[in-house]
C-alpha cells in the first residue's frame, strides 16, 4: 500500500520516503534552473534546496506544507548523525 500522505509517517517510515522521494526528483543545480524547469512545464510549484542530496528539487506541495516536511526532514537528517 503506498501511502500518500508522509507527514503522517513515523520518524523511520518519513526518512526512508523521503529518501525514496529524493531519488525519483530532478536534480537541478541552483533555484533559477528549478524555476525555470517550472515555467517551461507551466507548472505550479516551489523550488527547495533537498537536504538528502544539496541539489534543488520542484515541489507541488503548498508553502505551509513544503516547510512542515522541509523542517521535519532536516530535523531528523540532523538527528540521525
Amino acid at each position: 500500500m503506498i501511502h500518500s500522505d508522509p507527514l503522517t509517517l513515523d520518524d523511520a517510515a518519513f526518512i526512508t520516503r523521503a529518501r525514496a522521494m529524493c531519488t525519483t526528483k530532478v536534480p537541478y543545480l541552483n533555484r533559477p534552473a528549478a524555476t525555470a524547469a517550472l515555467r517551461r512545464g507551466s507548472y505550479t510549484g516551489t523550488p527547495y534546496r533537498c537536504p538528502i542530496c544539496d541539489a534543488w528539487h520542484t515541489t507541488t506541495y503548498d508553502r505551509v506544507r513544503s516547510k512542515r516536511f522541509s523542517r521535519r526532514l532536516s530535523r531528523l537528517l540532523r538527528e540521525s548523525v
